[in-house]
């Protein structure tokens, strides 16, 4: 009897393993007839996924999911099975006309080929080569194409063509990008860049710093956040990445693992990061607000609406530039502050122009000015040390990013995600102006930003150096409120 049980489970553990190798063969058949199936982002690809800009840009270090980004954009365009979360707005339901655009043709063969290949259905494609053997152009089954353009190729190759759907892969040169862009006006087409910063500075005034978040938007991603997938699953080792960092020059870490332009290479704020210190939030609370303001006589004015929770972190929820004379600009405050339902319980203003006449020959200041009733909006004078904001600024940024976020190891500055994209662009590439010392090379404290695009963090500045509590501003009796009562 014994013997018999024993054949008998040994007959259904080998029949186990029979069914078992045959759901493994399925598998990778299925996997070999459409890798999109098993495609997981990362956090921030699913983010960029989600984006209804037709610009979509993605920019970063080497290794951080970019180049499959791409790809994916592409396969789910040309075949049109999209996931459920994909964003409708940037769908299609016919066959396209794609382009891709690469630095050179060994790079399509050895990176962007075996992308396609991988997630496309098997035999939903055929390839056009080159004498030379490298592709040039794919059709699909149902009639799509994608041509494949690089930067070697004569200028008249980007011009006199419509596409519906551009893929740039690594900066792409001024002049052939406009010419493809021109090709996308017809058709209304979509345009994915994805690309490590290294060369091509335009880009970064060109199109970055325009970025409205609806019809261009920015995802700046770093090595780290390619570190797991959204199941959890390890994509790139944490030591390896912390490793490879280690290995780098500073300059060159800003930009292969931080995704940062190369030539900013004076970057104030090197705490930043976007995946950390963006989150979405929705103001419902009566938690306390901070508006901080710089106006100009000839710019726009700028400011920002800042709540603070009970642990005295400051959350940047709303940004405004506004062009007008000082009684439109507080019209329009008040107006904002009244909708959201913003509890402001102080204001800080640049004290250079707040001190200043709110008109030639006056005898009364910009503060005084906005003081006036109806409805008196009280500022104070911000703090306008440079150096002390400077290090006020980087205090709050700062976590530990070799440890786990906790509610002992996290930033106290956050930025609504998607909501102030003026400020957290402006921060993240705020830089200081060129050393011209005999230390060329290096850099200290006493260095001056760059007067372009300082308006908002010069906002930020007053704010972190103010260092506004949840007790100072709740306890703040009623007659030294800065706000009108609403």
């Amino acid at each position: 009897m014994r013997v018999m049980n024993a054949f008998v489970q040994e007959d259904t553990v080998r029949q186990a393993l029979v069914e078992f190798e045959q759901v493994e063969q399925a598998i990778r058949d299925k996997r070999r007839a459409s890798g999109m199936d098993f495609y997981v982002p990362n956090a921030m690809q699913l983010r960029a996924h989600q984006s209804a800009a037709r610009t979509l840009i993605y920019c970063g270090g080497n290794r951080s999911g970019k180049t499959t980004l791409g790809a994916m954009e592409l396969c789910w365009h040309l075949t049109r099975k999209y996931p459920d979360w994909y964003s409708p707005i940037r769908r299609f339901t016919h066959p396209i006309k794609a382009v891709i655009v690469a630095t050179e043709f060994p790079i399509i063969e050895r990176v962007i080929e075996p992308k396609l290949t991988q997630y496309l259905p098997r035999g939903y494609y055929k390839f056009k080569r080159t004498p030379q053997g490298y592709v040039s152009r794919m059709t699909c089954e149902d009639g799509s194409t994608v041509d494949f353009l690089t930067n070697e190729m004569g200028e008249m190759a980007f011009e006199s063509a419509d596409w519906d759907f551009y893929w740039g892969d690594e900066p792409q040169q001024k002049s052939r990008y406009f010419a493809i862009r021109r090709g996308l006006l017809d058709r209304q087409g979509l345009t994915v860049l994805t690309f490590t910063p290294l060369i091509e500075p335009w880009m970064k005034e060109g199109l970055i710093d325009i970025a409205d978040g609806k019809t261009i938007e920015v995802f700046t991603v770093t090595l780290y956040d390619n570190h797991q997938d959204i199941q959890g699953r390890v994509i790139l080792p944490l030591e390896s990445i912390k490793q490879f960092e280690a290995e780098l020059p500073e300059d060159v870490r800003r930009t292969r693992v931080y995704g940062q332009f190369f030539h900013l290479r004076g970057i104030v704020y090197t705490e930043y990061r976007s995946a950390i210190h963006e989150r979405l939030w929705t103001y419902e609370y009566p938690d306390p607000v901070v508006f901080v303001l710089d106006p100009h006589e000839r710019k726009p004015h700028c400011g920002l609406w800042v709540w603070v929770n009970r642990l005295d972190d400051l959350h940047v929820d709303r940004e405004v530039q506004f062009h007008g004379s000082l009684q439109t600009l507080k019209q329009h405050l008040l107006l904002t502050e009244a909708q959201a339902g913003y509890n402001v319980r102080r204001r800080l203003i640049d004290p250079n122009f707040g001190m200043s006449p709110d008109a030639p020959g006056s005898n009364q200041t910009v503060i005084q000015a906005l003081g006036r009733a109806p409805f008196p909006m009280r500022f104070g004078e911000a703090n306008d040390d440079k150096e002390a904001g400077r290090f006020a600024v980087k205090d709050y940024l700062h976590f530990d990013e070799t440890k786990p976020l906790s509610v002992t190891n996290k930033p106290k500055l956050w930025f609504r995600r998607g909501g102030v994209p003026l400020t957290t662009a402006s921060v993240q590439n705020y830089q200081y102006d060129d050393w011209k010392g005999r230390l060329k090379d290096d850099r200290d404290v006493k260095e001056k930003e760059k007067p372009k695009g300082t308006d908002f963090p010069d906002c930020i500045r007053y704010l972190c150096l103010n260092r506004p509590s949840f007790d100072s501003l709740t306890r703040q009796p009623s007659h030294e409120l800065t706000h009108p009562v609403y």
